[in-house]
């Protein structure tokens, strides 16, 4: 089952940066639940998965597999700095029954198209069905609509793309020649609005795991056919970006200090991460407040 609208990349709930945090677990995907998500991209960039050890990755899956209603979709990112243990969490997953796995292309160095092909086939022995995670500012090169037909073609477990090139042409590319046959997502919180209204399945949200009301809301939109409406939402959702963008740190660590705001403790950022500081945290609280009433009223109207 393959997820559409918002799919919310969560955060991975740590205890002293290092151990995942069960019940922060169960608090995130709570609140998620409660606010109308349907879908998980688990240990993906937002949920810090390259930072976290192998083990603490299948503990924090298996929380989610058990935590979340049945009928919610989640797929599983995999991706790692070698392919054994890359595979070894592609099994794991599988065993759990995840709707699917993903994973970023070989990082550091550049694989060419041969190797990402070699690549895909070496996860696909996980027995599992294969997302193609296109995230060019991470992995260093970008996997193009021509590469990817090549990995479709000679591994056929790959049903989809998880597009965060932030190239709206190229996802449009993706869209138009793979949406009939394979699962498209796009990504890159900016493009919201414009990721539904190509015609993308999905969209992969980071923003959402502490205003999860509003992207929720620009799909709606979408979906009602009310362009307007969903850009004014988009414009709200850039706004939010440009004060986090102001921290010098990852999003995902001023999220956790907005979830804390909202009620939702998840714990600190992995160790390799910078924390925000008391001046810092007293200044997303003074910029979040006014986003987490709107986002709050969203809530209500929907």
């Amino acid at each position: 089952m393959y997820p559409e609208g918002i799919v919310t990349a969560i955060i991975t709930p740590l205890k002293d940066g290092v151990e995942v945090d069960e019940d922060g677990v169960s608090s995130l995907i709570n609140f998620l639940i409660e606010k109308g998500v349907k879908g998980f991209f688990v240990l993906g960039t937002y949920g810090e998965g390259i930072l976290v050890s192998k083990d603490e990755r299948e503990r924090m899956l298996e929380k989610v597999v058990e935590t979340v209603p049945d009928k919610t979709s989640v797929i599983a990112h995999v991706g790692a700095t070698d392919v054994k243990t890359a595979l070894e969490l592609a099994k794991h997953a599988a065993n759990l029954g995840i709707g699917a796995i993903s994973s970023v292309g070989p990082i550091y160095h550049k694989p060419g198209k041969e190797g990402l092909i070699s690549y895909y086939s070496y996860l696909s022995k996980a027995g599992a069905p294969l997302m193609v995670y296109n995230n060019k500012g991470r992995q260093g090169y970008n996997i193009s609509p021509n590469d990817f037909e090549s990995i479709v073609r000679e591994v056929p477990s790959v049903i989809g793309i998880k597009d965060t090139s932030y190239d709206v042409e190229q996802l449009q590319n993706y869209i138009d020649v793979f949406g009939k046959t394979h699962y498209v997502a796009g990504a890159g919180d900016s493009l919201i609005a414009v990721t539904f209204l190509i015609g993308a399945k999905a969209h992969v949200c980071g923003i959402a795991n502490a205003f999860p009301e509003i992207p929720l809301s620009v799909y709606s939109a979408v979906k009602n056919g009310d362009v307007k409406k969903a850009f004014e939402l988009q414009g709200v959702v850039n706004r939010i970006r440009r004060e986090l963008s102001k921290f010098g740190v990852e999003t995902q660590v001023v999220l956790r200090e907005i979830l804390r705001l909202r009620g939702v403790d998840i714990g600190s950022s992995p160790i390799q991460l910078r924390r925000l500081t008391e001046e810092e945290k007293l200044e997303v609280k003074r910029f979040s407040e006014p986003y987490i009433e709107y986002a709050e009223s969203l809530g209500l109207e929907r």
